[in-house]
């Protein structure tokens, strides 16, 4: 009998890379000119400001108990509306080492793709999407997104953009001391733990696409933050296992994720409409972003 590894594959792997670096002097409070945000949380919500963003670097690793190894990195801009993440222009790159096989249809998962993401609709190019595209077309749309999928899928396993996640992981919080200078900012230093159960609550959509058995998942988090109440880096780890059939596999997740320019002037512009295609151009179904991975017999 064939097992297969449930990976969450791109979509796992993309919840994994948080976005990173610190704010740089113009985006950083002047002394005296403002009051200080109360905490991290009202800082975030000052942020919220059409026009203005932050950008983001990334990192992480998932191993799915040895048989899969994957890294992933990305960076690119979140642009802000008046009540959280509006818009965002992100280019991803995965390394699944040697656990796509043969499998044509995965041909591509290891190339960069760059993803545009405007409200609801985001903007694929590149990656397993590349050969699909008929001649002279660069771009795929996608309609019907989820906004807060993009917040969950480059936020890492905790991500600081979403209010209500940076509200909840704040209130685990066991230890805080001096963090060093991040990016030339002075930090503090919160860590703590929390598990995937307590955060689903207060994020509902981090429930979509996770299977029940991770939901007692543990995670460990680090925030370095800045005196002006901004996260400049976010570092989580967890390790728990899925359980398939009779199969039991170990997951260990990481990720690294550096703030920088908060505040900026950020456009998200989505692709020239000529270089456009829509699933209806595809010869043949557009395939989902793959979630198993087969190890054979």
């Amino acid at each position: 009998m064939k097992r297969a590894v449930m990976a969450l594959a791109c979509a796992a792997t993309a919840a994994l890379v948080a976005p990173a670096v610190a704010a740089p002097a113009q985006a950083q409070t002047t002394a005296g000119s403002q009051a200080r945000p109360a905490n991290p949380v009202a800082a975030l919500k000052k942020q919220f400001v059409p026009g203005r963003g932050v950008r983001v670097v990334s990192s992480a690793r998932l191993n799915y108990g040895g048989f899969i190894d994957v890294k992933s990195g990305s960076k690119g801009v979140f642009g802000f509306g008046r009540s959280g993440v509006a818009s965002s222009d992100l280019t991803t790159k995965n390394n699944y080492g040697g656990g796509l096989g043969d499998d044509d249809e995965l041909k591509g998962l290891n190339d960069p793709m760059r993803t545009i993401t405007i409200g609801r609709t985001s903007y694929v190019s590149g990656g397993i999407y590349a050969d699909l595209l008929p001649d002279g077309k660069s771009w795929l749309r996608l309609p019907g997104q989820d906004p807060d999928a993009a917040l969950t899928g480059n936020g890492g396993l905790v991500n600081p953009l979403d209010p209500r996640a940076l509200q909840a992981v704040l209130a685990t919080t066991k230890a805080k001391g001096a963090g060093g200078v991040v990016n030339g900012a002075r930090t503090t230093l919160y860590r703590g733990t929390i598990t995937v159960k307590q955060l689903a609550a207060a994020v509902p959509s981090l429930r979509k696409g996770l299977p029940s058995s991770m939901s007692k998942g543990v995670i460990s988090w680090k925030l370095w933050i800045g005196g002006d109440q901004l996260v400049r880096k976010v570092v989580s780890s967890m390790t728990t296992t899925m359980k398939l059939k009779k199969l039991s596999i170990d997951i260990e997740m990481s990720s690294t994720t550096a703030y920088s320019g908060w505040g900026g002037k950020v456009t998200v512009k989505a692709p020239p409409k000529d270089q456009v295609a829509t699933t209806s151009d595809i010869d043949g179904s557009v395939p989902d972003l793959p979630q198993v991975v087969d190890l054979g017999d």
